[in-house]
Parts: C-alpha cells; sequence; structure tokens
C-alpha cells in the first residue's frame, strides 16, 4: 500500500535506520526529526542506539520527551535501563513513555550491553539542562527540605546507601512527570523495584501541581553536582 507523501525512497531510508536500531534505547520516540540525523551520525559505539532522541551528547530533546542522561547517576541509570529491560518499569496502561522505552531496552541483551552504553554515557560532559517553566524556588527548597532531604541529601545529591540517586542536573519537566507517575501508581508499583516502592509512597506528600513545580525547579536552580 502506498502512503500518500510518503516515497519509496522514504520507506527504504525508513527500514534502513530500523534495521541499524536507531531507535532510543532509554526514552523511545515515534519519529526521529530530520534536527537529528546529525545527532545519530555524530555518536558512535554502544550509545549509538539512543542518540536519535537524546543526541549525541546525552542532552536529552523535550520535544521527544527524552531527558538529560548525561548528569544521572550511574548506579542509577543501570538500574533503570536494566528495570525498563525487564518489566519492572515502563509496563503500566497510561506510561506511554515508559512502554516505548521498555520496548527498546528489550533489545539489550545482556548486562555487557546495558554496561556499555552507561559507561558511554558516563564519557559526555555534565551540563545542566536549560529551565522549561518558572515557579517559587523558595517555597520549592522548603518543601524538598521537609520531604525529600532525607533521602536525596540536603542539596539534592542523593544517597547511594539509600538508593536514593542524585536530583541534581535532571529536566525540571521530568522531574514533575515522575513525581506524578510515583503518585498516581503509574511507577513504582512493581514487586521487585524496592526504591520505586518507597517513592510511590512519599508521591502522596506533595499536595499540588504548584508544589511539584516548585520543588523540580529549585532542584534544577542548584545546577549540577560539583
Amino acid at each position: 500500500m502506498t502512503v500518500p507523501g510518503y516515497s519509496t525512497t522514504g520507506r527504504v531510508f525508513a527500514r534502513a535506520l530500523l534495521a541499524l536500531g536507531l531507535l532510543s534505547i532509554l526514552v523511545g520516540c515515534e519519529k526521529t526529526p530530520q534536527s537529528d540525523t546529525a545527532a545519530m551520525a555524530a555518536a558512535s559505539g554502544a550509545y549509538r542506539t539512543c542518540a536519535a532522541c537524546h543526541g549525541a551528547t546525552g542532552m536529552g530533546n523535550t520535544a521527544l520527551q527524552a531527558p538529560a542522561l548525561v548528569n544521572l547517576d550511574e548506579d542509577y541509570l543501570r538500574r533503570q535501563v536494566e528495570n525498563f529491560r525487564d518489566g519492572i518499569r515502563g509496563r503500566h496502561p497510561e506510561d506511554r513513555w515508559g512502554q516505548q522505552m521498555s520496548d527498546q531496552a528489550s533489545l539489550l541483551k545482556d548486562e555487557a550491553a546495558v554496561a556499555a552504553v552507561v559507561a558511554q554515557i558516563g564519557t559526555f560532559e555534565d551540563l545542566a539542562p536549560a529551565a522549561t517553566f518558572e515557579a517559587d524556588l523558595v517555597r520549592g527548597k522548603g518543601l524538598y527540605e521537609a520531604t525529600c532531604g532525607a533521602c536525596h541529601g540536603p542539596g539534592g545529591e542523593g544517597n547511594p546507601a539509600l538508593s536514593a540517586p542524585s536530583l541534581r542536573g535532571i529536566d525540571d519537566w521530568y522531574l514533575v512527570r515522575q513525581y506524578q507517575n510515583f503518585r498516581d501508581g503509574i511507577r513504582g508499583t512493581h514487586e521487585d523495584d524496592e526504591p520505586g516502592q518507597q517513592m510511590q509512597r512519599m508521591g502522596q506528600v506533595l499536595k499540588s501541581e504548584q508544589d511539584i513545580q516548585s520543588v523540580s525547579a529549585w532542584l534544577l536552580s542548584l545546577g549540577i553536582d560539583d
């Protein structure tokens, strides 16, 4: 069947991209814009399959709902990729982006494949994403100290002993969405995700969207770890 506006050349090119596995592994995307073609070409090694959505240097793409990866803790990043791959995360019917991620992460067949992707991301320069909304930073700081700091540290630096990752340098919009997912039972309910279960319970603490945005905006305002 011929799709209007979609040439034979375009179909061949699309099949070639699929054959090369140039779909996002960490956050799947439905389309690869032309603007990301250069990023895919520039990326190399294990990470090349992620560049279509997350960019050649791991800085993410808000338009594709692909968060920055460069500032994530290595252990946390590895655990989340494995969780997506193993169906521990991203299987809830309301988690559209998580479902795509879980599908794509299944392409990583063993621990060596996961380790290779994580290791390459670790070679990229850490840079804080830009803010995408304004919020009350003073209120956000107070709410964070009262509800989040005990696990994630007073400055959002994380606590490996509690499996609490650093929250610094993470996209503000992504922090908002993940907190909402925990709150709404979309994430953190799987029996094999103990840290997620803890966050699912804590997701009931911030009562309004404004409070969630304020905490997320304050965390982003801290910049990245020194």
